[in-house]
């Protein structure tokens, strides 16, 4: 009987530790799968490289780390994507620690090469950004980054190697895209000719729909200040989800005071803890709320008018944004500057000519609720003969 207890027991356990090996391995497979779209959207993105040469650069690094940026080689000397090593290593940790950056993240290491590559690989990155957008230009941004920035052993066989694996592999995964970002959302489908095509439709629409606050960049470190300064792309993505919210900042990549002093007053409209630190709970409500604005835009610009002196004329402008409010303004012949045309503050305005309005122009300039405006294009007006009509209005007239 406790033989059979044994048995009964042992074999549980080989079910219960069996049970956890899928989920490690979707995992890591997971965690692969995002960090390659995070490399491909930096290159694309943010360093302006096309398709082909961004999928040169992703084949050195499947071989180099396989995407892992914790991947440690050479017996512990060298590290990261590209493996950095030694002192380039040791210049990649100072760097990130300088401008912020986890050392062990895609973000860091990514803004680390592009600094790398324009002071001490300027000839490399100048070829990799002229190949053609091609298979043929994927090998050839495979080969030369091998060859010439990689430098390993044999690497005449393996710059061969990388460049047809760029060819054969990444290209067709992403020439889909055509240049486009591809959302985290689509990594299940990206490395499928097809689904890639149907992804970066979907990825454009996205995109010429949300403005300046893109959905590429994720939450991946809490924000705040601290010295020294946080840097990045993630804090120049979120200054732009709060200067669309209407908050006064720059967006300049670093995470200052000015940064922290607009999310502390976000926090605090929305019940959250008012820190100024931009949390995932705080990062996740402001990009929110920044998918919600409207973008301030005018769909519909104002006409020139030819009228006669005594007449109605109408002047009108259409403009999509959020709780929007309208000013009319004038330019009398060689005047440098625009007066108010007061109380006129419609989107459709009406007034009677008067003979002074000759030669003058007219525009409108349009407000949202976060502070934001535009002008509409200028238009000039025509006075023709005068009217017979009665000029005694009590409409106001541009005086």
């Amino acid at each position: 009987m406790n033989k059979i207890k044994r048995i009964a027991a042992a074999l549980l356990a080989v079910l219960f530790m069996a049970a956890f090996v899928p989920q490690t391995e979707v995992s890591a497979a997971s965690e692969r799968q995002i960090n390659e779209i995070k490399v491909y959207n930096y290159l694309i993105g943010k360093m302006g490289l096309n398709t082909a040469a961004a999928c040169g650069l992703m084949a050195n690094v499947q071989e180099e780390s396989n995407f892992n940026v914790k991947e440690k080689g050479d017996h512990n000397t060298s590290l990261g994507l590209f493996q950095w090593h030694l002192g380039r290593k040791a210049n990649l940790i100072k760097y990130c620690e300088k401008k912020g950056y986890d050392y062990q993240s895609v973000e860091g290491q990514l803004s680390y090469l592009e600094y790398e590559l324009k002071k001490s690989y300027k000839g490399v990155y100048n070829y990799i950004k002229s190949v053609d957008n091609t298979a043929a230009g994927a090998y050839d941004a495979g080969y030369y980054w091998c060859y010439h920035y990689e430098v390993p052993s044999n690497r005449a066989s393996k710059s061969n190697k990388r460049g047809n694996l760029a060819k054969n592999t990444y290209w067709k995964k992403y020439k889909g895209y055509s240049g486009k970002q591809v959302e985290l959302s689509d990594s299940s489908s990206a490395g499928n000719t097809e689904s890639s095509k149907a992804a970066a439709t979907t990825a454009s629409t996205k995109a010429a729909s949300s403005s300046s606050t893109s959905n590429t960049q994720s939450f991946t470190r809490t924000l705040k200040v601290q010295s020294p300064i946080m840097k990045g792309a993630d804090v120049k993505y979120i200054q732009n989800c709060l200067k669309k919210l209407g908050y006064s900042v720059s967006a300049d990549g670093a995470y200052g005071n000015g940064t922290a002093g607009a999310v502390k007053q976000f926090q605090k409209k929305q019940g959250l803890t008012a820190n100024g630190n931009c949390n995932k709970t705080t990062w996740n409500a402001i990009v929110k709320a920044a998918s919600k604005v409207n973008a301030l835009k005018i769909t519909k610009q104002p006409t020139a008018v030819t009228v006669k002196s005594g007449d109605k004329a109408t002047f009108s402008v259409k403009a999509t944004g959020d709780g929007l409010t309208y000013q009319w303004y004038y330019k009398k012949v060689g005047a440098s500057g625009w007066t108010l045309w007061k109380t006129q503050n419609k989107a459709t305005i009406t007034a009677t000519a008067k003979d002074c309005w000759a030669g003058r122009s007219v525009r409108c300039t349009v407000k949202d609720r976060y502070g934001k405006t535009v002008n509409s294009s200028s238009v000039k007006i025509t006075l023709s003969a005068k009217s017979t009509a009665d000029t005694g209005s009590n409409e106001e007239a541009v005086g």
